[in-house]
């Protein structure tokens, strides 16, 4: 396993965007600019800076677009005529001393007061870039203070809401579904770790994958592996040993496929398995076919995850895919009828959309 998943990271790695370009979860608004070299000192971790206003002199509005690195932030600081952060992409944090951080996404302003002490910069896992409104410019002063802690920085990171309806596993297992559907590399290995942490196995994270790839295409499966392998890599590096657990089931070679997959689909749906075939199915033979005997059969066939969970992860998968209303209205009947409340898979849609 280990050599699988440093090959899955090595490939990842070469799909990574890295220097001033954003990570693909990103889409600036303004010029990233250049790495903010003179101020350095007082950051940590990598940001850029663009100087947006030319005639500062005579507006008296200095402006400038400052861009974070996942994990970059500033040191606590303060200005004597205050500042104004306008978010224009990805996502942040603002703490001022002696208050909760605030979680920032675009479109929010903070208002800084004079002489308070406070400091900004990105999540660690998501670019993110503010506007800078300097006020007072003619007499506004800047005084660098200490670096944020890394215990006070990962205290400010936002975290995900308990979830209601749905148990812990079920609540990974959305999560995990969603922003593999998504291709939302960073928010996928949170929620991985998070997956782990909440129990799930090595071999249970795989198995959403492999489910994924019937519903969203192999790029998407295997995206999600490299990045999983990425997740694995770095906890393991942490001393966390995750449990693999066991394999997925083999079917017999000599398996009626069309049969299992047939029955199978319908104790899912409630149906007749020997119900006339709709028009759609005899339009289109091939793709009937390959939805019995492969994804009905060969995929829900191979256990690990149960039929409640399997509904509850194509749920989530298809709530993220645009034009699929119909195929979601349809299996989130089949999730209620092996076991799924409304209101958990309201829920489970619901972490499945979510950014993180």
């Amino acid at each position: 396993m280990k050599h699988a998943a440093a090959l899955f990271a090595a490939a990842l790695a070469a799909t990574t965007l890295i220097g001033a370009t954003p990570m693909p979860d990103f889409t600036p608004a303004f010029p990233i600019g250049a790495p903010n070299d003179a101020y350095a000192q007082y950051f940590k971790g990598q940001s850029y800076l663009a100087r947006l206003t030319e005639h500062a002199d005579q507006t008296g509005v200095p402006i400038a677009n400052v861009t974070f690195e996942p994990g970059c932030r500033n040191n606590w600081h303060r200005h004597t005529g205050g500042q104004i952060l306008v978010c224009v992409a990805g996502e942040g944090l603002y703490q001022e001393r002696g208050k909760p951080a605030r979680h920032l996404r675009p479109g929010d302003v903070v208002e800084i007061p004079p002489d308070t002490d406070h400091w900004h910069g990105a999540t660690a896992d998501r670019w993110f870039a503010h506007l800078s409104v300097e006020c007072h410019p003619e007499t506004n002063k800047n005084t660098w203070l200490e670096p944020v802690s890394d215990a006070d920085y990962a205290a400010a990171q936002p975290r995900p809401a308990a979830p209601k309806h749905l148990t812990a596993r079920e609540a990974a297992l959305a999560r995990i579904s969603g922003r593999a559907a998504a291709g939302d590399l960073p928010g996928l290995k949170r929620a991985c770790a998070d997956g782990l942490d909440a129990g799930l196995t090595v071999n249970e994270i795989k198995e959403v994958f492999l489910q994924l790839y019937a519903y969203l295409g192999f790029p998407r499966c295997l995206n999600a592996n490299a990045a999983f392998a990425q997740v694995l890599a770095e906890r393991q590096a942490a001393g966390k040993d995750d449990p693999e657990g066991p394999a997925a089931a083999a079917l017999p070679a000599d398996a009626d496929r069309e049969r299992i997959g047939r029955e199978k689909r319908a104790a899912l749906f409630g149906s007749d398995p020997n119900a006339p075939e709709a028009p759609w199915q005899t339009f289109a033979p091939g793709a009937e076919q390959f939805l019995k005997e492969h994804l009905f059969c060969d995929v829900f066939a191979r256990g690990l995850l149960t039929d409640k969970e399997r509904e509850l992860c194509t749920v989530s998968m298809l709530s993220v895919l645009p034009g699929a209303e119909a195929q979601l209205a349809s299996h989130r009947k089949g999730a209620e009828h092996v076991g799924n409340a409304p209101a958990a898979l309201d829920e489970a849609v619901d972490l499945a959309r979510a950014a993180r």
